[in-house]
């Protein structure tokens, strides 16, 4: 009789451990030094926008990347930027006057545009296994639209009345168009030339180095510097000393951020 009272006993208790047990199995999905399986998933999209500066101007834009293999991702970028002079000098008017704002003597347009283009990443070096950054090289090309916005100032006028006589007036005009001007007295509104918007098609290339900084494979983060060479046939005509200047040559500075994932 003992026997058969020690087999059921032994019974309760391995079944009261079964709970315990189990739990010990459970499979971690986590590498062994707590690394979260996504972690370790290689992607295959790379999608991010930036925004950043350059020697004449702004720019800001986004990429849809396709990741080839672990050196080489494939973008297409649109961007969009603003473009200055580098003669262009702000300056301010006497007059005690509030539409009296700063002004560039001699602006003939406010340039701004859009960028398409198609581009590879090439990594040069990896980030180490504890993290850190990988360097890569960039490289784009494509098609490049100028829109010119004509640049207005608020001036003094002679202007003849009614009775036939001439009185200073406040009109707004073009550089190029100075008759009868007396003095400046500062910036038309920003809105003013968008009815009389023009456009200059152009061509363009990119170079540079990309430091991704980011800390996890799904997120990406990343600065790039770099150069842009931009070709208009037509010519884009900023300031009146450097009228239809065809080559641009800027370097700029932006950072990226954005996801990587698989579809």
């Amino acid at each position: 009789m003992k026997k058969p009272v020690i087999r059921v006993l032994l019974f309760t208790l391995l079944l009261s451990a079964c709970p315990f047990l189990l739990h010990g199995q459970e499979i971690d999905i986590d590498s062994p030094n707590g690394t979260p399986i996504e972690e370790k998933i290689i992607y295959n999209h790379q999608n991010s926008i930036n925004i950043g500066i350059h020697s004449q101007g702004f720019l800001g834009g986004f990429k849809i990347g396709k990741i080839k293999n672990i050196y080489t991702t494939c973008n297409w970028e649109t961007e969009f930027f603003t473009l200055n002079s580098l003669k262009e000098i702000r300056m301010i008017s006497g007059y005690a006057n509030p539409l009296a704002r700063p002004f560039v003597y001699g602006k003939l347009n406010t340039v701004f545009g859009i960028r398409f283009g198609y581009g590879q990443e090439k990594r040069i070096y990896g980030k180490p296994y504890w993290g850190g950054v990988e360097l890569r090289w960039i490289y784009e090309g494509g098609v490049s639209l100028a829109m010119l916005k004509p640049y207005y100032y608020y001036v003094l006028v002679y202007q003849e009345n009614a009775m036939g006589e001439y009185e200073e007036v406040l009109d707004e005009r073009r550089f190029d168009d100075q008759s009868q001007w007396l003095d400046i007295v500062g910036k038309a509104p920003i809105s003013k030339g968008f009815k009389e918007l023009g456009f200059s098609p152009g061509i363009h290339v990119k170079g540079g180095l990309s430091f991704d900084i980011g800390t996890s494979k799904t997120r990406y983060q990343a600065i790039n510097f770099g150069v842009i060479a931009e070709c208009y046939p037509m010519g884009v005509s900023i300031i009146d000393s450097q009228r239809n200047r065809r080559l641009f040559l800027t370097f700029f500075i932006s950072y990226n951020w954005g996801s990587r994932f698989n579809k």
